[in-house]
């Protein structure tokens, strides 16, 4: 909270009167977050702000590193201990897609996958080769992944979900053995194991700039409360916005970047979450190789 300082032009009133300001700067957020019961976004928010010296993905540079096998990345630059499923699988975006993918993780794609997978270990016409029995969720995204399936949207509802992943990648690995049954090579499914990958990051890939929200120090406006916010600005009805949104202000991409050329903190990261492993589905338990 700062202070300026203001005086009136009538004579009898040339005392100095004292008039609160607001400053809002993007490191409030978290405390934010915090406030309105979002603490998994802020933890990663806070986990991005602690990076020192920052760091920059690029669009290239962002791909790279989510194709990347995420044991060869720099410590700095991954987190696999802030995303738990158990939380994740709270919201329908995750539910929905866990169910979506465990019906169609065994495509032609799939069963590539998982063929390139085994070969890595040798051939898969050989017996009693296994595949993903590891907790380590490096080694799981980089040796037992199978598929894959994108879920989240930037018209999704504002809740935590939104505030900490929004859109995000849920993928499928896959515990199990190689086997004989006659003549074919068969792949015995133990469990899928599901979890998230994802980027958090600055990164603007559009020709416009991405809009992050409308923050206060207290919270983030809602969608409605959002399109009335730019509505009104775009109006020019300033009288409005200084009386229903005082202390509230459109964040971008762009912002971050200030920030990071500003202090030389603040680091993008892949964010790996833990597993949650599940039953195949009956017809899924023998895959034909």
């Amino acid at each position: 909270m700062a202070v300026s300082s203001t005086t009136t032009t009538k004579e009898q009133e040339q005392q100095e009167k004292k008039v609160s300001v607001d400053f809002f700067h993007i490191d409030m957020i978290p405390d934010a977050m915090d406030k309105m019961k979002w603490p998994v976004a802020a933890k990663l928010m806070r986990h991005w702000f602690d990076t020192k010296p920052s760091f920059s993905y690029t669009a290239q540079s962002k791909k790279s590193a989510q194709d990347a096998d995420p044991t060869t990345l720099p410590e700095s630059q991954i987190n696999c201990d802030i995303i738990k499923m158990s939380w994740a699988i709270q919201y329908e975006q995750v539910k929905n897609g866990i169910n979506e993918l465990s019906r169609i993780w065994k495509s032609e794609k799939g069963i590539k996958r998982l063929k390139f997978q085994l070969g890595k270990k040798g051939s898969f016409n050989e017996e009693g080769i296994l595949l993903g029995y590891s907790e380590n969720i490096k080694e799981l995204d980089a040796d037992a992944q199978v598929n894959i399936l994108v879920i989240g949207s930037k018209f999704d509802t504002v809740n935590e979900w939104y505030g900490a992943m929004g859109n995000s990648t849920l993928k499928v690995c896959i515990r199990g053995r190689t086997s004989k049954s006659g003549s074919e090579n068969i792949f015995t499914v133990d469990k899928l194991g599901f979890y998230l990958k994802d980027t958090y990051d600055f990164v603007d890939e559009g020709k416009t700039p991405e809009p992050l929200g409308i923050w206060s120090k207290n919270r983030i406006l809602d969608k409605a409360e959002s399109a009335l916010y730019m509505s009104t600005y775009l109006s020019g009805v300033w009288g409005v916005l200084a009386r229903d949104f005082t202390g509230f202000v459109p964040v971008f991409n762009a912002d971050f970047r200030k920030w990071q050329a500003k202090h030389n903190t603040g680091g993008d990261f892949i964010v790996l979450s833990d597993i949650l492993w599940l039953e195949p589905l009956p017809k899924d338990k023998v895959i034909v190789l």
